[in-house]
């Protein structure tokens, strides 16, 4: 539901930091434009805000930066400077190219082509508050979309913010230059796919960029296994969503890698199947190393049964990750007896220095399969005292010396 001008104006200047920049840039227009006004509108209270200043954009850029104590920052390319505070928001002033118009008619869809002032209210030249009424996403101009490619993209997240749509002939538009996302930098893909994928319902839009043609431009790979990763994705978000258990619910929020929450993480897991291990030409993401060693753990037994004998070989293989992969599976039942084998692994009736020492002239990678077979004993209940793990030491490094 959008919130009228009066309680729009009412909110904004109740803002500290808008109060005092609308006062120190009385003597010239400023107005407050995109994303900040878009999610007032919607009656939520947005962090980071962007301005349109006809005037001196420096000097009420220092102004700023008394008030909030941050760091100006000059752009390469064109009259915008950001200040950049420790903990509080993230402001972008921009100096007005010509006609405040001129400036929404180049922003990417219409519902971050809305600004507002204190003199003038709101303005919305192409209509953005009737498509945020709508949830709807669409294209200020196609000239927009070739300028930026990655706005294709961004699309179907501001969808997905809105549970929403993207417009007919925008998704027309994203078919004719979905080959153009090619031109965007593999870290400005990967930080827009993940804000994707941190929401609830991104399989629904996944889908959407899929028969779009955009995502198999992301992802080199056919379009069938993208199809089949897409619907492992839905089913999962059906689960969590369904979930009851709060500890996991607060977990899937936090932050991993790259701004990925674990939410996030999980679905590109499963959105990554029979990608990842193909390597990077098969995908135009630039992951973090320890996104990518998530990704390559959980892969491991990411089509396995979870079933009994077979626990702590999966446990071992994917180690801290095993986690991600009781919940990818369904398998909250298991994280008890995953805790159990960290018990067991880290502690155990017996430490690894004395294995050592039970072995004999053992060494190197022998006694490495040596230990993981006793902490595999204790762990299924084959061994309970220190006397038989010390018997199981012995016959197995005895075997192993007979087989030399």
């Amino acid at each position: 539901m959008v919130i009228s001008d009066a309680n729009l104006k009412e909110k904004i200047l109740s803002d500290k930091y808008n109060a005092v920049i609308f006062e120190k840039g009385k003597r010239t227009d400023v107005y407050l434009v995109g994303g900040y006004i878009r999610d007032m509108l919607r009656g939520r209270h947005g962090q980071d805000r962007d301005y349109i200043v006809f005037g001196d954009v420096l000097s009420l850029a220092k102004q700023i930066k008394n008030l909030t104590g941050g760091k100006i920052v000059k752009f390469e390319k064109g009259d915008t400077m950001r200040i950049a505070t420790k903990k509080g928001p993230i402001f972008d002033l921009s100096g007005a190219s010509g006609a405040l118009n001129e400036d929404l008619l180049k922003r990417d869809f219409t519902i971050n082509a809305i600004a507002w002032s204190p003199k003038e209210g709101v303005i919305d030249p192409f209509n953005g508050i009737e498509d945020l009424q709508n949830r709807c996403v669409r294209v200020v101009r196609g000239k927009n979309i070739t300028d930026d490619p990655l706005r294709m993209l961004r699309a179907y997240r501001f969808a997905a913010e809105l549970n929403g749509v993207v417009e007919k002939d925008t998704r027309n538009l994203i078919k004719t230059f979905n080959n153009n996302i090619k031109e965007t930098a593999p870290e400005r893909i990967t930080l827009e796919l993940f804000q994707l994928l941190n929401l609830m319902r991104s399989s629904k839009y996944l889908e959407m960029a899929l028969y779009d043609g955009l995502l198999k431009t992301i992802f080199i790979i056919g379009y069938k296994q993208l199809e089949e990763n897409i619907k492992e994705i839905s089913l999962f978000e059906n689960i969590i969503f369904k979930m009851n258990n709060n500890t996991i619910k607060v977990k899937l929020k936090e932050l991993i890698s790259q701004n990925l929450t674990y939410k996030g993480l999980l679905c590109l897991i499963l959105l990554m199947k029979n990608i990842f291990n193909k390597g990077e030409d098969s995908y135009r993401l630039k992951l973090s190393r320890k996104i990518e060693r998530r990704i390559r753990l959980v892969q491991t037994c990411i089509d396995e049964n979870i079933v009994e004998g077979r626990v702590f070989d999966i446990y071992m293989k994917t180690k801290d990750a095993s986690v991600d992969l009781l919940i990818l599976k369904n398998r909250l039942d298991c994280l008890n007896d995953y805790k159990r084998f960290l018990v067991v692994w880290k502690d155990g009736i017996i430490k690894s220095e004395e294995v050592i020492q039970y072995a004999g002239n053992i060494s190197g990678k022998a006694i490495g399969n040596i230990i993981k077979e006793i902490k595999k004993a204790e762990y299924e209940g084959r061994v309970g005292s220190k006397s038989s793990v010390v018997k199981l030491i012995r016959k197995l490094s005895g075997n192993i010396i007979h087989d030399r």
